[in-house]
């Protein structure tokens, strides 16, 4: 029996993945298509050099959205004066596949910088696409919007806010990419949350920044800053249940849901940075302010230091240390604990450990690293991945 996966798990939602030629033979074109209108709120990049694509849809959020095409192998950004007018033929012929003005469609773009996109191929295959769309259409979605990750990223969510259907309640589905340029300064990947539920877009938006706020700004994998990508929540109301508004229960029953959404991608991301093998959680607890925690446990994941003792499982703590001093922030060095794993290795003085142990805990496929800085109640958590010589490898060759 098939089974709704990701973008299509709430009502109303189909998506379709297929191969238009950008790439040789993966996918690499998907579509996300409501049934109906949808409230659309997102979070972009703040790179000055942004795509073609992103302006377009920045454009275009506050105008009810019912599709959104998608593409991998080309970036759509900087390849020359006619850029912007090949995105513009495209979402036109999209507008007439889809029915519905070229207002209500948003797009986005993940792949090489520098390169038109091939207009032709694009537009000869969008009546496939849209055909080729349903409600089972999430993997092959998920799957075309990849580069060079490993593997597709998704998650469906049940909430408890009931509907005024029997034994429905409203879901939150969601798919991402990234594996590279992922840096913690929203929003340097591409994820696409769909939801069934009625909401108002003030509260839309403040939901989906606050998931945002914690989730993916809060990876890293090479502290390189994408171009083209954003983080986009579309719901189309079709759950039946109470319009959400802020400041309620329903409210904080699909913030929860949200943040847990976006929390699970980001991770998956930050566990599918190029060429690494494990994934780094940093939690920093017991700082002066929320600002500085963030910076620390930012500061730490992002490390190419301590990146690269995880790979070598070499329990150097020093180097976490010196990467929380480096981040601008209050505290006493003398005052900080620094634990990894379940091991505290520095309580104001180094703590005697075996280093046999210590390397067990740097070789797991999920590295625990702990620092308490004992200045105020603050914490704050982030997620990062280890380097390897295969991250130079992918990053030395094409997409």
């Amino acid at each position: 029996m098939k089974k709704k996966t990701g973008v299509c798990f709430p009502l109303g939602f189909k998506a379709a993945g297929i191969n238009c030629g950008i790439k040789k033979e993966k996918k690499d074109l998907a579509a996300i298509i409501s049934e109906t209108d949808c409230i659309a709120e997102a979070c972009s990049t703040t790179n000055r050099v942004k795509s073609y694509s992103l302006l377009w849809s920045l454009k275009n959020i506050k105008n009810p959205v019912r599709a959104i095409l998608i593409n991998s192998g080309n970036a759509n950004v900087l390849g020359g004066r006619n850029g912007w007018e090949i995105t513009c033929n495209i979402m036109e012929e999209f507008s007439k596949v889809i029915g519905v003005n070229s207002r209500h469609l948003l797009f986005a773009s993940t792949g090489i910088i520098g390169k038109l996109l091939p207009e032709e191929k694009i537009i000869s295959s969008l009546k496939t696409l849209v055909e080729t769309a349903s409600y089972f259409g999430g993997n092959d979605a998920a799957e075309a919007i990849m580069t060079t990750d490993r593997f597709p990223k998704q998650i469906e969510i049940e909430t408890s806010i009931k509907t005024h259907r029997k034994s429905r309640f409203v879901h939150i589905g969601g798919m991402a990419k990234g594996a590279g340029m992922i840096c913690p300064s929203m929003a340097t990947m591409l994820a696409f949350i769909t939801t069934d539920a009625a909401i108002s877009r003030s509260a839309l938006k403040d939901a989906l920044r606050n998931a945002v706020n914690d989730s993916f700004n809060m990876i890293t994998v090479d502290n390189d800053q994408s171009t083209n990508d954003f983080v986009v929540c579309f719901a189309n109301g079709l759950a039946g249940n109470k319009t959400i508004q802020k400041d309620t229960r329903d409210f904080e029953e699909f913030s929860e849901g949200l943040s847990s959404a976006c929390e699970f991608l980001a991770k998956k991301i930050a566990e599918n940075g190029e060429g690494s093998d494990r994934l780094i959680e940093v939690k920093v607890d017991g700082a002066w302010s929320e600002k500085d925690a963030r910076r620390i446990a930012r500061k730490i994941a992002g490390s190419n230091l301590v990146k690269a003792a995880v790979t070598g499982a070499w329990p150097n703590w020093g180097r976490i240390a010196a990467s929380a001093g480096s981040a601008c922030t209050r505290f006493d060095p003398q005052a900080m604990k620094i634990f990894i794993g379940k091991y505290m290795v520095f309580d104001g003085f180094p703590c005697r450990i075996d280093e046999t142990i210590l390397r067990k805990e740097l070789s797991k496929q999920q590295v625990s690293i702990r620092v308490s800085l004992n200045s105020g109640r603050a914490s704050a958590t982030a997620w990062g991945c280890n380097l390897t010589e295969q991250y130079v490898r992918i990053n030395m060759e094409k997409e």
